[in-house]
């Protein structure tokens, strides 16, 4: 019997995609258009893999293919609502998106010097900006990729320009209001940032309640030469909505790149980060932490290509999971055969606070060359007995114990960040996910 690989698109998606198309008649020029329906006819070619895909063998998002979702009519949310979301301050450059479209009343008017920012829609209309609106399509790129191309309603194009180094971090909400349910977001931005620059991006996906949603992102980044640029992702989500993103990053010569991507809240997530070291001497350095409990899924892809030679890549991904969860680690390096001197390390560590919780785990080379120092590993443990007893015969209560335990078991992820107030908000979304788990039904690990 042949194993299906992929679930057929839907009517509901159809209807979808022609609602996103009559929407953009009028506004958008014509290569837009036909750019849109060639990426929905990618995607209904494509279809919803099944884990019979090996990129998708631990994950299953075929549910996805039987829902149907809708756009969500505009709300105004108060800045109140909004400085209660997590990570959100008043005093920093804001650009606000409420169920995938831009809101100007809740986003910065004034930018900090050197900072632009474009529309996509107008974007279209600019030659100079259209290759970063449009990379065209590869063969490797997952359905959803093509989807968020066919559905896009909103972004916008962030340009920040040479020689700069940025006082204010630079943070793009995506806010689900859920104010109507089921609804389809497909949040789109393109960053670029000008050689010898200095700059924080924030990106944060958020719900402002239970409600479900399927949020779909797609983030390009480049990277100019010398330049340096901390990212931290963000995804929190209502815990019954469903995320997908991919992250593509271009850097050149020199540039230096600390990523670090941050999962919690949505039922099932799923983040492709793509970087390209495509000028020589340039480093990244890429991080990930997921929390999650209950059945939540999260799923992690990563792929490092080193195309020039010098380049250096750091990857550290953590994994906290209690109840039935379930995390993935699929992380390649990749190294061309003209990248000689390349220095990559690559570790995926995993803490299970539940015997029922499960960790996969794939770290993967891919060398061209014999003039590397690669290496990767992984690993997937239990709180220390030992170390629970040293605490609790102090006085400490259990809950209490495992609570700091798992905090030290991240904390060399987060201390990596130079953006302290970045640092204390991630802090402060750990401390709603222990919260949740002490009332939670997880058990206790055997």
């Amino acid at each position: 019997m042949m194993r299906r690989t992929n679930v057929p698109v839907q009517g509901a998606y159809e209807e979808l995609f022609l609602q996103a198309a009559a929407g953009m008649q009028g506004q958008a020029p014509k290569w837009v258009l036909d750019q849109r329906e060639a990426a929905f006819a990618h995607f209904r070619a494509a279809g919803f893999p099944t884990r019979h895909v090996e990129a998708w063998k631990y994950t299953d998002i075929t549910a996805v293919a039987d829902e149907a979702f809708s756009f969500a009519t505009p709300t105004q949310p108060t800045p109140e609502q909004l400085l209660a979301l997590p990570g959100v301050h008043a005093d920093e450059t804001l650009l606000v998106f409420v169920d995938g479209l831009f809101n100007s009343s809740l986003s910065t008017s004034t930018l900090e010097d050197g900072v632009t920012t474009t529309p996509l829609i107008a974007a279209a209309y600019d030659k100079a900006l259209q290759g970063a609106l449009y990379r065209g399509f590869t063969d490797d790129e997952n359905a959803f990729v093509h989807l968020n191309e066919a559905l896009w309603r909103d972004g916008v194009i962030v340009r920040i320009a040479g020689k700069r180094k940025l006082e204010q971090r630079i943070h793009l909400l995506f806010l689900h209001s859920g104010t109507c349910a089921d609804t389809m977001i497909s949040p789109r931005c393109a960053v670029a940032v000008g050689d010898l620059s200095e700059a924080r991006l924030a990106i944060t996906h958020a719900s402002a309640n239970g409600e479900r949603a399927l949020n779909n992102a797609v983030v390009d980044v480049d990277i100019g030469n010398g330049s340096q640029l901390e990212l931290v992702q963000t995804q929190a989500l209502s815990p019954s909505s469903y995320h997908f993103s991919t992250t593509r990053i271009t850097q050149q010569q020199d540039s230096a790149l600390h990523s670090l991507d941050f999962a919690t809240g949505a039922l099932v997530s799923r983040h492709d980060i793509q970087v390209s070291l495509a000028g020589p001497g340039s480093t990244v350095s890429l991080d990930g932490i997921s929390a999650v409990r209950d059945r939540q899924v999260m799923d992690a892809h990563t792929l490092i290509d080193h195309q020039q030679p010098h380049c250096t890549s750091r990857q550290l991904y953590k994994g906290l999971l209690d109840g039935h969860a379930t995390t993935v680690f699929n992380g390649i390096v990749r190294v061309r055969p003209g990248a000689s001197g390349t220095d990559g390390e690559q570790m995926n560590r995993s803490l299970l606070l539940s015997r029922d919780a499960k960790a996969n785990t794939k770290p993967q080379l891919e060398i061209s060359n014999d003039d590397v120092r690669c290496t990767h590993g992984a690993t997937v443990g239990q709180l220390s007995d030992q170390e629970l007893f040293y605490l609790e015969s102090r006085g400490i209560a259990p809950a209490a114990a495992r609570e700091m335990l798992a905090h030290g078991f991240l904390e060399d992820v987060l201390y990596r960040l130079e953006d302290r107030r970045r640092h204390a908000d991630l802090h402060a979304l750990l401390a709603r996910y222990f919260e949740g788990a002490a009332h939670g039904t997880a058990e206790e690990p055997g």
